[in-house]
């Protein structure tokens, strides 16, 4: 077993002044002392598209600008104030879990980040209109599925090659000979949830999309073939 990280405070906020204010708030309350509170960006220049996000940085000490350029690793412990992240992002951001204390998303495009959303549910802060309806649930097998990925390979490694790859290709390929339905981009937010970081969820939806294409990506590992049925026995388990 591999333990992840991610039981801290999660919440998503509105890219407009109620949400902005609300987002700084929520962090600022979650920062406990000898803390440093991260607001991160994409590039340095991001930083100046919002005053409110600038001058937070600018007027306290205890606040410091993060990018994802070149490294998302955290050099503080304490709260994190993502602004504008995609999904690979938030991955990258995710390296440096063990540093994070509690994590606000503010919004720009909301479909882009609505699977990890659906999947965490963290608090909304603003507007709440985007976030009325979300994505379908997914299918429980698949669920129970990426669980078992999520327990049995190092996230320190890659899954694209070695044991990893083996293991998570081998599990999506017993799903679709199966014909349980895969949705790339929800299993990619599944996974941000539930503690995988760097390039491996966005690796696990490009393999469901190819998978999903007809393609079949190399694997060496074979499955047992009541897999799939121990999966939906655990699935049925899981519900009652």
């Amino acid at each position: 077993m591999f333990e992840l990280t991610t039981d801290y405070p999660k919440a998503v906020a509105s890219y407009d002044d109620e949400g902005l204010a609300a987002a700084i708030e929520w962090s600022a309350g979650k920062a406990e002392a000898g803390e440093v509170i991260s607001v991160w960006t994409s590039l340095k220049s991001n930083l100046a598209n919002s005053e409110v996000l600038d001058g937070f940085v600018r007027r306290y000490s205890d606040v410091t600008h993060v990018t994802g350029r070149g490294s998302s690793y955290l050099h503080s412990t304490g709260p994190v104030l993502m602004a504008w992240p995609d999904m690979d992002g938030i991955g990258e951001l995710l390296r440096s879990a063990p540093r994070i204390r509690s994590l606000c998303v503010i919004a720009w495009n909301d479909d882009e980040i609505r699977p990890w959303v659906t999947a965490t549910r963290p608090v909304i802060l603003g507007d709440g209109s985007p976030w009325q309806t979300l994505d379908p649930p997914l299918d429980p097998v698949v669920v129970e599925a990426l669980k078992d990925i999520t327990s049995s390979i190092n996230h320190n490694n890659t899954i694209k090659a070695g044991y990893e790859k083996d293991d998570v290709v081998g599990t999506l390929l017993a799903l679709k000979a199966a014909r349980i339905p895969m949705d790339g981009k929800a299993m990619q937010g599944w996974a941000l949830a539930h503690g995988w970081s760097g390039g491996n969820p966005a690796q696990l939806a490009t393999y469901v999309s190819d998978i999903n294409a007809g393609r079949r990506p190399k694997t060496s590992r074979q499955f047992r073939s009541d897999y799939v049925a121990w999966l939906r026995e655990k699935a049925a388990g899981a519900a009652e």
